[in-house]
């Protein structure tokens, strides 16, 4: 099932994408002096275009660019206005049957067989009407299975794939209709243009994106497994990758018994010189189950990274508080572990002038922000990192909680089960010296932050001081 959050997104080049659409079809519709009698048409043109629009750019979306999660602030970011304008293009597109209909009413019978499929005979656009009720009732069916089933992931994204199937069928309707799109010239350019990038993009993100994506090969050299919890650790063979704590990345395994689907998971460690990584991976899905079968030496994909997650926090200008929730923990491991191990730093003499622009948090030199950490699980059953969180202050120069409270960091196992929703005022009360102008991080079930994230700004955090992690696939 798709989950949404309400967190402030980026939407402005969509909506300019949907304005010049509708600007160049108007404009388009006034030099050719071509008006329509039934004044219902213009919305249902209305939305048959911006649906278009917004299908045409989710596909885009999908292919995982660089330029598109630096302008949208990450790609997490872009999942969440693809999965957003999924589910707008669908509901708009609605619109555009019901009001070509609309002018049949009162008759319902008449109304509702506007609707459906036609006896077309030898013409076109009632053949190219059939076709755009195929499109609708193949959208619905996507959408129902992305929106209302809860399917196992390596089966969600099979039919999620499919939604490229939509477009040739939108093209066909739109060829065969002969309507406004073919007429115009301006806006025939545009949109056909706009359809030639979306199926490019389909064929890069479904057939190619294997072989030309950002990807690097390492081996497991080390597999850990502590209750649910996996622990391993990469070591790259040939070409290093180059990671921030917090970044995720897309692993992909091809050994049997394992689903070779691309997984997305978080960096739980920070850079190093060898370019190892380590992934703390909880077993919950189908496929998470079945990585017990890693073994050292076993050679993975590993395509990315992803992610800004973690930038505020590298510029260390401002003390950070991390919420994270349930599995929403993750990105948070990397970034703690930056925050408290100062003795895995390196000289500035000891590093290529490279690395001392793109890490300084690993220069010796870089002072840490101060950290809160709490991380949040209904019940201590649930919360998988613990252990793992508090060993690493017992393995940092603090040696303890002790001189690690008194430098200024906190970490609490924030139980909801016993003590509730965990809420603003209470974070603000736990961390010294109130939240005031620190940085706020956020990570867990789109719910939970969304209701955090309206906390937080009510008793006057700005919006710019809230970074927020959303990257919900479901």
């Amino acid at each position: 099932m798709l989950t949404t959050s309400k967190t402030h997104l980026n939407n402005k080049p969509i909506i300019l994408m949907i304005c010049i659409t509708l600007v160049l079809w108007l404009t388009s519709k006034w030099y050719y002096h071509d008006w329509f009698e039934n004044p219902y048409k213009y919305l249902a043109k209305s939305a048959s275009l911006t649906a278009t629009v917004l299908m045409g750019v989710g596909i885009f979306l999908s292919t995982r660019a660089r330029f598109l999660e630096n302008l949208f602030g990450g790609m997490d970011k872009v999942y969440q206005i693809h999965k957003r304008i999924g589910k707008w293009a669908f509901f708009i597109v609605l619109f555009h049957p019901l009001f070509l209909a609309l002018d049949r009413l009162p008759d319902i019978t008449d109304f509702l067989r506007a609707m459906w499929f036609q006896a077309p005979a030898q013409d076109h656009y009632l053949w190219g009407h059939n076709v755009g009720v195929i499109a609708i009732l193949l959208f619905a069916l996507l959408v129902a299975l992305t929106l209302l089933i809860k399917l196992p992931y390596h089966l969600w994204k099979r039919t999620h794939e499919w939604f490229g199937l939509l477009l040739p069928v939108v093209i066909i309707h739109i060829l065969l209709v002969n309507a406004d799109v073919a007429k115009y010239p301006l806006l025939r350019i545009w949109l056909y243009s706009l359809f030639v990038l979306a199926a490019l993009s389909f064929v890069y993100i479904r057939f190619l994106y294997r072989f030309l994506g950002l990807h690097f090969q390492y081996v497991v050299s080390n597999f850990q497994k502590a209750g649910q919890i996996i622990h391993v650790r990469f070591t790259p063979l040939g070409k290093k990758m180059d990671f921030k704590p917090s970044q995720f990345v897309y692993l992909v395994i091809r050994k049997k018994g394992i689903t070779p689907e691309p997984h997305p998971y978080s960096i739980a460690c920070g850079y190093n010189l060898g370019a190892e990584f380590k992934l703390g991976i909880k077993q919950v899905g189908d496929h998470t189950r079945t990585l017990d079968l890693l073994e050292e030496g076993d050679r993975v994909t590993v395509y990315g990274p992803y992610g800004h997650f973690s930038e505020k926090f590298l510029l260390a200008q401002r003390d950070c508080v991390f919420i994270g929730a349930g599995i929403g923990i993750t990105p948070f491991i990397g970034m703690w572990h930056v925050a408290l191990h100062s003795e895995d730093r390196y000289g500035i003499q000891e590093l290529p002038e490279r690395l001392t622009r793109l890490h300084p948090e690993i220069i010796k030199t870089w002072q840490s922000p101060l950290v809160s950490l709490f991380y949040v699980c209904r019940s201590k059953e649930e919360a998988s990192f613990d252990s793992d969180i508090r060993h690493e202050v017992f393995m940092s120069h603090f040696h303890g909680f002790r001189a690690f409270e008194q430098r200024g960091h906190h970490y609490e196992l924030y139980i909801s089960s016993l003590q509730g929703r965990i809420t603003a005022q209470y974070i603000n009360s736990h961390v010294a010296s109130g939240l005031k102008n620190k940085y706020i991080f956020l990570c867990g079930p789109s719910a939970m932050v969304d209701s955090l994230v309206c906390q937080f700004q009510a008793i006057g955090i700005g919006s710019r001081q809230i970074i927020v992690e959303d990257f919900n696939l479901f």
